[in-house]
């Protein structure tokens, strides 16, 4: 009975508050991609707190710019909207919010701002309910794949200091690991992937990552001149909005074509796959519209018969939350570990991503598993 009335009483927990976080971490080495040149790395958290004590926190991607048109969308819109809320409604949470851009012009910040709440509202659920947040959501596998992901490049960085690195990622127990393309010339990144493959060996995946740089004909070239390194996935070769010329891209390539991690929500992902321009869907939890939308993204993918990978280059609330849907979603294929991006890593317990034989084991932890209150704590 006394377990029956406590249960009653959490599930019937209401949001108290809603909160913003900027939390900046410089880095030592400046390092680029083909479009992005960092000194520093901001990372938005929104953090709910209840009337039961539990403490939700979600993230919302800000890269690309100040972080504060982000803020005032989720402070002065959002946030009258989640406050007052149930942790065990969060659909309802969700469409009231998405409800208010139907005739807005702010586009992927307000779907950033969406996906910040959600992921904290995932997050609370999983705190007052009792269970990681992965189970919650259908509990698919208590580990999922992961890939180092690195490679960038830099001031006299050279094809065989980049292989040293990437065989380092392996020495660390991955079997997959990721570089960047198209920040150099063809010939120069032909060389890069040549002294990576040499480096890792045939066993461990290799994938490169052109965000979006090339044209379609420079794709299809490059695709071709790596074809012989054996490459498990060329990701996001084309413009995001190029969906024909992405679709060129892989009816011509001779390894699999992942995107659009930069995509929002059902919608755009649908247009990918019913053009056929895709073999490996790539989705983040923390800009397409948070861990309900991505669930109805890996349902989709599913549905035309394609893997999930998930993108994860911030902090450890974004890995965590794509980490759960991961987790959750029959057709997951890797999760993103990135070795330069690791925003309040060590704030979490020491074990919340632990790897093993190559894939990371899920934390046990209710919510997200990363224990929210060290994250919102300042410093």
């Amino acid at each position: 009975m006394i377990r029956n009335e406590l249960a009653s009483l959490l599930a019937d927990a209401r949001v108290t508050s809603c909160r913003t976080q900027v939390v900046t971490k410089k880095m030592q080495d400046v390092q680029w991609n083909p479009r992005t040149k960092w000194s520093e790395k901001n990372v938005l958290l929104a953090i709910l707190e209840t009337d039961v004590g539990a403490m939700g926190v979600g993230e919302a991607y800000c890269d690309g710019g100040s972080p504060a048109s982000i803020v005032d969308i989720i402070e002065q819109d959002f946030a009258p909207i989640a406050v007052g809320s149930s942790p065990t409604r969060i659909a309802e949470t969700w469409s009231r919010m998405a409800d208010t851009t139907v005739v807005s012009n702010r586009g992927g910040a307000a779907q950033a701002a969406i996906s910040a709440i959600d992921i904290a509202l995932w997050d609370l659920a999983g705190k007052v309910l009792g269970l990681p947040t992965w189970r919650l959501l259908g509990g698919h596998s208590d580990r999922v794949a992961a890939y180092a992901s690195g490679g960038l490049y830099g001031q006299g960085k050279t094809p065989a200091h980049l292989a040293d690195e990437m065989l380092g990622y392996v020495r660390q127990g991955f079997k997959a690991v990721k570089i960047k393309v198209a920040g150099a010339t063809l010939r120069e990144d032909v060389a890069r992937v040549a002294a990576v493959r040499d480096a890792i060996g045939p066993d461990v995946r290799l994938m490169v990552d052109a965000l979006y740089a090339l044209s379609v004909p420079d794709a299809i070239r490059m695709a071709r001149a790596i074809a012989p390194y054996d490459i498990h996935f060329f990701e996001a070769p084309v413009d995001r909005l190029d969906v024909a010329g992405l679709a060129r891209v892989a009816r011509k390539s001779p390894m699999p074509v992942a995107g659009n991690e930069f995509a929002r929500g059902v919608d755009e992902f649908r247009n990918l796959l019913v053009h056929d321009a895709v073999s490996i869907v790539h989705q983040d939890a923390i800009l397409c519209g948070g861990i309900s939308e991505a669930m109805r993204i890996a349902a989709l993918s599913q549905a035309f018969h394609r893997p999930v990978s998930f993108h994860a280059a911030s902090s450890a609330v974004c890995f965590a939350a794509n980490l759960q849907v991961a987790a959750a979603v029959p057709n997951a294929e890797s999760i993103e570990y990135h070795m330069i991006h690791q925003v309040l890593f060590d704030r979490v317990p020491a074990d919340s991503f632990r790897m093993e034989d190559g894939e990371v084991v899920l934390s046990t932890e209710p919510g997200l598993g990363i224990r929210s209150e060290g994250l919102a704590a300042p410093g």
